[in-house]
């Protein structure tokens, strides 16, 4: 059964008040409140790498300010840097904890870092702070049910209910919490009490059509599907539940054009390419199936179902090389897959190559003596549907669903995210102007310090190692030094020896940027990217923006 695509909703920043307006007479020197006026304004208009310089300046002016911190953290809310998000918020709520939109920002950011338990409590204090406020409300609920708190979270989706008794989302909830406990009768009734409350309500009636699929009245979770639709024309997940059922009731026409829209409104939709490719193959159009797979595989190579689907069509169109290339990938994923042989030793016959046909052949009647292996036909297997996530070969032809009913947060925020590319590489070298390096007064270390940079401007990675150690040996306190060095250890692999001058350098000046950002890289590099994520906030913080992107991309390999 499935729930709703997990996403933010936009933040509506003009619900927030004006600097110096609600936030408990806060009075600030004319140019800090133009900083912030700066700030705001940035904020407002996507520019969040600029609006978090401005703050910077607010705090370093008034750190016992709280709106800067909580101005700080939705930009970088935005920048997906939640982990720094949630350490300005965590400031801003010590400075003030009374003011309830941090502790959504903080909510919302922990829900991303999937501290569902720090988030609950966020919520729970938001709604205490401020009880009419229905996002708080639903999001404490939908984290209770991820934490499987199925009772704690039943009791708060019943307190909406008695607190606004015509808001449909408290009745999908318990619909959702009823489908958690396997209770479907329940859910169809509280369900039906949400389209009650607003007959238009989207959301209910996406779960009304999912609870009809489950009981396979297809047409009815058409109908109910073409009515959400139409209120809502651009609902990914809407439009791929409706070519499920019209797939059901053999329109497969009717379900393409579905596929078809899903994939125009979300080009990196999975169930969508993929079942579309499905489809494309029972009409006979096999090179467009093919594009569906190809696609599906390139953002995901190791999906070995839509491996085999496309090995079958390459088979089909006559590609055999290519089909055979496929098979060989499966196989080495599968080794005991043994239908991936026979498909395989077809395509080597049709190419010519009987040695290799034959070598298929006989592995697999050796592997049916010793164990008395028996095959399901292609003919007997049903189309009907599977789990993403579900790998048995026999279904491969099975259109996907969603695996987990995913939640639906809210917030009362604006804003979109930032989405630029950026290479992971480490910073270069850095030179030391004259009059620092002046302070080094060992001759031999100075010129050490030149000779060193040299040697990494061209990419001599021992010798500069070594002009750098002569360096540290004689001025240990120059942090460029120890951050020169680090650099060669790193793009020589050592990265142990990397990440410990990286940190003397910080220690030797804790707000370095440049070391904090190349940290972070080094620690991707070890597969830490839970422990680089603060350095590479940090280094953001200070003005190297493009960690942001780093952030972003690397945060769900944490």
């Amino acid at each position: 059964m499935r729930r709703f695509s997990l996403f933010i909703v936009s933040l509506l920043f003009y619900l927030l008040p004006p600097f110096g307006e609600g936030w408990g007479g806060v009075c600030a020197q004319v140019n800090t409140d133009r900083m912030m006026d700066i700030g705001r304004n940035a904020l407002y208009f996507d520019d969040y790498a600029l609006s978090i310089r401005y703050f910077n300046q607010v705090i370093a002016a008034k750190p016992y300010l709280h709106e800067p911190y909580f101005y700080r953290a939705l930009a970088k809310f935005y920048l997906e840097d939640y982990t720094g998000a949630e350490r300005d918020c965590s400031e801003a709520i010590r400075i003030n904890p009374y003011y309830p939109n941090t502790y959504e920002v903080r909510g919302l950011s922990r829900i991303n870092l999937r501290k569902f338990a720090d988030a609950a409590t966020d919520y729970a204090m938001a709604t205490e702070v401020q009880p009419q406020n229905k996002a708080a409300w639903h999001n404490w609920v939908l984290c209770n049910i991820e934490l499987d708190s199925l009772t704690r979270a039943d009791s708060i989706a019943s307190a909406i209910i008695h607190k606004w008794p015509r808001h449909a989302d408290g009745y999908v909830m318990k619909s959702q919490i009823s489908l958690a406990q396997k209770d479907t009768v329940g859910a169809e009734v509280w369900v039906d009490s949400a389209l009650v409350s607003d007959r238009y309500h989207v959301p209910a009636l996406s779960l009304k059509s999912s609870l009809l699929m489950h009981h396979e009245r297809w047409a009815d979770a058409d109908t109910t599907l073409s009515e959400a639709i139409r209120l809502q024309p651009k609902n990914v997940q809407n439009h791929v539940m409706r070519a499920l059922s019209r797939y059901h009731q053999r329109n497969l026409r009717g379900a393409m054009a579905d596929y078809d829209m899903a994939i125009d409104m979300d080009p990196t939709n999975f169930a969508a390419h993929y079942n579309r490719g499905l489809l494309r193959a029972q009409v006979g159009e096999d090179n467009a199936a093919i594009e569906d797979f190809d696609f599906i595989l390139r953002i995901d190579p190791d999906d070995v179902m839509a491996l085999y689907n496309r090995a079958e069509l390459l088979m089909e169109t006559g590609d055999y090389r290519g089909a055979i290339r496929d098979y060989t990938a499966l196989i080495k994923t599968y080794p005991n897959f043994h239908q991936g042989y026979l498909r395989r030793a077809q395509a080597r016959r049709s190419i010519g190559d009987v040695r290799g046909a034959q070598r298929d052949e006989e592995h697999v009647l050796r592997e049916q003596v010793a164990h008395r292996y028996g095959y399901a036909s292609k003919a007997s297997r049903t189309a009907s549907t599977r789990k993403k996530s579900e790998i048995n070969l026999d279904e491969y032809q099975k259109l996907v669903v969603e695996d987990e009913e995913e939640k639906h947060y809210e917030s009362e925020y604006r804003g979109k995210i930032q989405n630029r590319d950026s290479e992971l590489t480490l910073l270069p070298p850095l030179s030391v102007p004259d009059y620092m390096l002046m302070t080094v007064r060992n001759d031999t270390a100075r010129a050490a310090f030149t000779t060193g940079l040299e040697h990494l401007l061209t990419e001599e990675f021992e010798p500069a190692i070594r002009a750098f150690t002569f360096v540290v040996e004689r001025a240990p306190n120059l942090a460029e030094a120890y951050y020169n060095r680090a650099y060669a250890y790193a793009r020589t692999h050592r990265y142990d020896l990397a990440m410990a001058d990286l940190t003397e350098a910080i220690r030797l000046r804790p707000r370095f940027s440049q070391a904090l950002f190349n940290r972070g890289i080094v620690l991707i590099f070890k597969g830490n990217n839970a422990d680089a994520i603060p350095d590479l906030s940090q280094a953001g913080e200070l003005g190297i923006y493009q960690a942001y992107s780093i952030i972003k991309h690397n945060t769900a390999k944490k």
